[in-house]
């Protein structure tokens, strides 16, 4: 199995001297249990919302190259330096071929916009992706705006997790540093709880809502067609 492979490979890298982040973004279990979904959901197109230093996309990377075929996109404002997805890829051995880096300084968003803009045919875009990581800006405003671009480039049964439903920013150890010039609002806002909660929650072509981790992530499922069409039925049944 690619998983045990994919791990021992994370846990074997020596970062350089004196480098004072940490290379699991996410938990390891939340890690483990993403990439048992990809497989036991078959979920060969992936696309990653903030790469961080890259563990998780060779993750997904190392599930998709397991189920055989399948693609993953990994969108970043830039890659971290000394350590970042491209090195870590390397040293795990995944083929390249299966993961696409995208390294935009303006933000997934812009990435999505161009690629919805790509996939539109007569005022339709046609979906490309399985399942949906987003785990990025932890904002309101730049993570609103993306769940409702990448909603248009899910294909209907397709999943979707987001990371640090309850995180925020003042959390972060230097929040005066990175941080202080922002509102206390905007500090202390559980703002992708905001996201999962007033824009996924309430959509109208997902379903299937629930939190895991201790609440940490937050998942749905975009309904498909016999989907909807059920629930027409149950609609025009009751008038």
């Amino acid at each position: 199995m690619k998983q045990a492979t994919v791990f021992e490979a994370l846990h074997s890298y020596t970062p350089p001297a004196n480098w004072p982040a940490n290379l699991f973004l996410l938990p390891e279990d939340a890690m483990r249990d993403i990439y048992q979904f990809v497989i036991d959901q078959q979920l060969r197109s992936c696309i990653e919302l903030g790469t961080g230093f890259g563990a998780t996309t060779c993750v997904l990377g190392a599930a998709v190259e397991e189920l055989g075929r399948g693609h993953v996109v990994t969108i970043d404002m830039y890659l971290h330096q000394p350590v970042n997805v491209k090195v870590l890829l390397d040293h795990a051995h995944l083929d390249h071929q299966l993961v696409e880096v995208v390294a935009d300084k303006l933000g997934y968003n812009w990435y999505l916009a161009d690629l919805i803009q790509q996939q539109t045919r007569n005022d339709a875009c046609k979906p490309l992706f399985d399942f949906c990581l987003l785990d990025g800006a932890h904002e309101w405003e730049p993570d609103a705006l993306a769940f409702q671009l990448i909603a248009k480039l899910l294909k209907p049964g397709a999943w979707i997790a987001l990371d640090d439903i309850n995180f925020n920013l003042r959390m972060i150890p230097n929040w005066r540093e990175t941080h202080g010039h922002y509102s206390d609002r905007e500090l202390d806002a559980f703002q992708i709880k905001m996201v999962y909660d007033l824009m996924v929650r309430q959509h109208p072509d997902f379903c299937d809502f629930h939190l895991t981790h201790g609440g940490r992530i937050g998942w749905a499922r975009k309904k498909t067609s016999a989907q909807g069409s059920s629930m027409l039925s149950r609609l025009l049944s009751r008038g």
